[in-house]
Parts: structure tokens; C-alpha cells; sequence
């Protein structure tokens, strides 16, 4: 029987291997920008960021069994934060972003958003005692 950290840690990786089925929302990107005035022109740099930091950590998390405490501490520091949190210059373009107008820019940020908060839970739970039953993960392959 699976444990729930188990669990977790395989819908990461589900989560992890259909962001790469998915190409940067360049388009959807595009079409916001140019309803906007120039003060969101780096949206799309700020987006690369902040997709590449949720997977680099995800991409780390069959290991994360094996990370100090202060590793693990920084990672769900910096993986609590939305990307509208971590960038609130870009709040104002939320409202924007919809499965009919914006679809492929939604979906990434829903599959991020899924990632990011699953790697959270996973964190919190190694840190309030997790940790033990999760020895095992370290050979859970996260990419094929």
C-alpha cells in the first residue's frame, strides 16, 4: 500500500512529465501583452522564471527525501508563493488570463500552480515527520 506521500510525490511527477508536452505560451503571452500598456513587456521573462524555478524543484523531488533541512525550508519558502504573488506587478493582468481568451497560458499556470502546491505539501509533511516514510522515494524516477 502506497503512502500518501507516495501518492503525492507520482501526481508530481504526472504533473511534472505533461509540462513537458507544453510549449511556452508565447501566443497567449502575446495576445495580453497587446491588449496592455508597456509596463507588463516582461511578463514573458518573469513567466520563464518563474516556470523554471516550480520545475527545477520539481524535477529534484524524487530526492527530496535526502535534502537538509534547510534545503527543504527553501524550497517550500520559495514554492509558496504564486506567481502573482512573486510578481504582484502582473496581478492586474489576472483577470485576463481565462480558459476562453488565454487558454494555453491558463492551463500552464494551472499545472504550475498544481506542482508548486503539491511540492508544498510534500515539503511539510517531510518537515512535521514525514520523513521516515519517505526513504524509499529516493528511487520513484520522475523522468523517462
Amino acid at each position: 500500500m502506497k503512502s500518501e506521500i507516495e501518492e503525492k510525490l507520482e501526481i508530481l511527477q504526472e504533473l511534472y512529465k505533461s509540462d513537458f508536452l507544453q510549449p511556452f505560451p508565447y501566443a497567449d503571452c502575446r495576445k495580453i501583452l497587446s491588449r496592455s500598456d508597456n509596463q507588463f513587456e516582461d511578463l514573458i521573462p518573469c513567466l520563464d522564471i518563474y516556470f523554471s524555478d516550480v520545475a527545477g524543484f520539481c524535477s529534484h523531488a524524487k530526492r527530496i527525501s535526502c535534502w537538509s533541512f534547510e534545503e527543504n525550508e527553501n524550497a517550500e519558502k520559495q514554492m509558496q508563493k504564486s506567481f502573482f504573488v512573486r510578481f504582484p506587478k502582473f496581478s492586474a493582468l489576472k483577470s485576463k488570463i481565462t480558459d476562453q481568451e488565454t487558454p494555453t497560458l491558463y492551463n500552464q499556470l494551472l499545472i504550475y500552480d498544481l506542482m508548486r502546491l503539491t511540492l508544498v505539501d510534500i515539503l511539510s509533511e517531510i518537515k512535521t515527520g514525514g520523513y521516515s516514510q519517505v526513504t524509499e522515494m529516493a528511487q520513484l524516477p520522475l523522468s523517462s
